[in-house]
């Protein structure tokens, strides 16, 4: 099973709003093939696991175990289900890590497959199996984007300070922070963030695909000219209360805020509806406040520095349980979940 976690984690940000799976198929102790969810779309994690068996060992298949690190799929959507290729090839011995956390399908497969006579195995490393589908869990459960905030603070707390632009981590950290973006379906910041640091918002020290960009400009005082417009390949999503005529462009969608419902809450009907299952809000310090505010996050990613800055933007405040520790060149990482 922990070979399975390990393959599924290759499909990171390339598979959602899916989950990221992997799956090996076993044979009295030695592997016969394993594969994983390479794209959203693509063959899920089983297909690819029998796929990879050589022809000459294909009738070992029926006699393997098959290690799974979510329940199969028991549903037709772009791909058909997996229960019924499992039962197609005969296989008898099932063993998953978590089930499906969407509660309308949760067990539904392991039962069709229970029915057919396989022999069922569940909760092998469950809680690292849980932790891996986190996002496509919030997404089934919350209707939402499962959302990150990322921040550096000084080590008094500050974030920056206002109209100016502060590098506060070291440069090594980038590269962190960068592998966090190609994770993400899209990357948030405010217009102040985009004012004042210019960023283009990609992943430049990290091999992967650079996620969508999302802007927050209620007053739509933008103009095209900054680097978060470009055209690059990746769609934009420009979130304001007014119509910006200056911000235009084939990949760039507009979205115009009403006044009487919540503009964050707008924002993420219009990204969960495109199909963005984790977004990374990584500016400014008062856009990710009001995410706190508002109880509307789901992990915090907070970037410890050894700057002195000592006056400027406080930084968020955040409490929850500690999911992560990383220490890179004098910085240091901590990762918090959000409470239930």
């Amino acid at each position: 099973m922990a070979r399975c976690l390990d393959l599924a984690r290759r499909g990171l940000g390339q598979v959602s709003p899916n989950p990221p799976v992997g799956a090996v198929l076993v044979y009295q102790d030695h592997i016969l093939g394993e594969g994983y969810h390479t794209a959203y779309g693509a063959p899920h994690a089983e297909v690819e696991a029998i796929r990879s068996v050589p022809a000459e060992l294909r009738y070992l298949i029926p006699l393997s175990t098959l290690y799974v690190s979510l329940e199969p799929c028991c549903i037709t959507g772009k791909t058909p289900p997996c229960t019924d290729l499992i039962i197609r090839e005969g296989i008898m011995d099932l063993r998953i890590s978590t089930r499906d956390p969407n509660p309308a399908m949760a067990g539904t497969g392991l039962e069709r497959l229970r029915a057919k006579g396989v022999k069922i195995t569940e909760g092998i490393l469950e809680e690292e199996g849980k932790a891996l589908i986190r996002s496509f869990t919030t997404n089934i459960l919350q209707h939402r984007p499962h959302i990150i905030l990322k921040w550096a603070q000084s080590r008094f707390g500050y974030s920056g300070i206002k109209g100016q632009q502060v590098w506060l981590s070291q440069p090594a950290t980038k590269v962190w922070s960068h592998s966090q973006r190609a994770v993400a379906d899209a990357i948030m910041v405010g217009a102040r963030t985009v004012e004042t640091d210019n960023p283009s918002l990609t992943v430049r020290e990290y091999p992967g695909r650079s996620p969508h960009r999302v802007i927050f400009d209620p007053n739509g005082r933008l103009r095209n000219q900054y680097n978060v417009f470009n055209a690059d390949g990746r769609e934009v999503y420009y979130f304001s209360t007014t119509d910006n005529t200056t911000i235009e462009g084939a990949h760039i969608r507009k979205h115009i805020l009403n006044h009487e419902d919540d503009p964050l809450k707008q924002i993420l009907d219009v990204l969960f509806q495109n199909q963005i299952g984790i977004l990374l809000v990584e500016g400014g310090p008062y856009l990710q406040k009001q995410f706190v505010k508002q109880n509307l996050w789901d992990e915090a990613w907070v970037i410890h520095t050894q700057h002195d800055l000592a006056q400027g933007i406080a930084s968020p405040d955040v409490m929850g349980r500690l999911i992560g520790r990383i220490e890179v060149e004098g910085d240091v990482v901590v990762g918090i979940k959000n409470h239930p």
